[in-house]
């Protein structure tokens, strides 16, 4: 029994060093057997298959971990900003990190367990959700709409970025993850009037990048097929979907050479393999996704800015850009370079017209970090894409009201900004 026990635990432990890092799809049991040193058979003695094992591995990392430590003291941006870092440098943990990016990628094949981790890191938001119900009390912060726990959790996806990491960026050091705690923290406190803020730049280091990334004029490759139009957008459109449905690993390219009537030579010499083609198609995809937004309609800055998160969050909802996050961040080690455009693309778009309306209220251009702020805010992060559940018309009103609040006027009650 103690010997079974042993192996089990074994088997648990390699499983779940290449399943978070590596992922669901490119993790096999053959390598697991081979990392354990235990035979396939072995495996199938202890577990039902590849996804009880995942199910087990993941769940048993559920347990409490870092939640951000709260040092209250009279600051309250100081307060924030040292929540938000210490939240950040547990976000960057492997082990931590690993669970984050399986709860993305399992969402679909997995609802029941990304559900789970949804609300195991929810939880990890109780100490600052107390907080804040303090300052309201105190009279130290407005009081809010919508439950603590979501609130705070608004203050974790700013200091993160969302999904950045998640799409082909590389964790950052400790020197930019201080800088964008700070951020976030006066946004959050402050929104982005405050002097200093609107014009901040980047905190990752290397910035000096334009305020805003380069609009996608079309997808790159070397596509040029002698097939009809019709057939060619039918194999970009077939492919396209056999990698959305499958991932890179698990896509098949019979359906694919089957919907345009093409054999597999065709693909192999247009675009040089599998690898190719996906990153033709999914390039395409990222050009076609999403689109220009204008600046909303609306008789005040606060009117035009709700509406844009409203904007922002309903393209986000779309369930071809869900599943373009699921693919990307599933597939963003193979393919950083077509996550990180995939990411870009999303905050040029909703960069555009939040600079705009900035810049009619009369305030600076707003620089790249300000603007994925900005975008985290009006997507929510990645609340909604861990979430199969459906978000009703009230609820999107809600945290759109909730976003540009925060990014015009922040959470400090007025006689906090005149007294600090």
């Amino acid at each position: 029994m103690d010997r079974g026990s042993d192996r089990r635990a074994r088997i648990m432990r390699e499983a779940a060093t290449h399943f978070l890092q590596d992922g669901f799809e490119r993790t096999s049991m053959d390598r697991i057997a081979a990392s354990a040193k235990v035979s396939k058979q072995a495996i199938y003695e202890h577990f039902d298959d590849k996804e009880d094992l995942f199910d087990r591995v993941v769940r048993a990392g559920l347990s409490p971990g870092d939640d951000g430590t709260i040092i209250d003291s009279d600051d309250l941006r100081a307060t924030l900003a040292s929540y938000a870092e210490s939240l950040f440098n547990a976000f960057v943990k492997p082990r931590n990190y690993g669970l984050f990016r399986a709860n993305i990628v399992a969402t679909r094949k997995f609802p029941q367990l990304a559900a789970d981790l949804h609300d195991y890191r929810r939880s990890q938001s109780h100490k600052l959700a107390a907080y804040l119900e303090r300052q309201v009390d105190e009279g130290r912060i407005s009081p809010f709409e919508g439950d603590s726990v979501d609130l705070a959790t608004r203050l974790g996806a700013m200091g993160v970025e969302g999904t950045r990491y998640f799409l082909g960026y590389p964790l950052p050091r400790k020197a930019p993850r201080t800088a964008q705690a700070w951020l976030a923290a006066k946004v959050f406190a402050d929104g982005v009037g405050t002097e200093g803020i609107s014009g901040a730049g980047g905190t990752d280091g290397c910035d000096p990048q334009p305020p805003f990334v380069a609009a996608l004029s079309g997808p790159p490759g070397k596509a040029q097929m002698r097939l009809p139009p019709e057939r060619f957008a039918a194999l970009c459109d077939a492919a396209i979907d056999e990698f959305l449905a499958h991932g890179f690993e698990g896509a098949s390219l019979e359906p694919i050479t089957t919907a345009a009537g093409i054999g597999r030579a065709t693909i192999y010499r247009q675009f040089g393999g599998k690898a190719g083609l996906f990153a033709y198609v999914v390039a395409r995809e990222i050009a076609a996704q999403w689109r220009d937004i204008a600046i909303p309609d609306g008789e005040t800055p606060f009117e035009r800015m709700e509406a844009l998160c409203r904007q922002v969050l309903d393209l986000h909802l779309m369930p071809r850009s869900l599943s373009m996050h699921y693919l990307l961040v599933q597939e963003s080690d193979l393919f950083p370079e077509l996550a990180r455009t995939f990411y870009d693309m999303q905050v040029d778009r909703a960069g555009r017209p939040f600079a705009g309306i900035l810049r009619e209220a009369g305030m600076p251009t707003p620089g790249p970090a300000l603007l994925r702020i900005f975008f985290t805010l009006a997507s929510y992060g990645v609340r909604y894409v861990v979430s199969l559940r459906p978000v009703t018309t009230a609820e999107r009103e809600m945290v759109s009201r909730q976003a540009a609040s925060i990014i015009l006027r922040g959470m400090a009650c007025e006689t906090l900004h005149e007294t600090e």
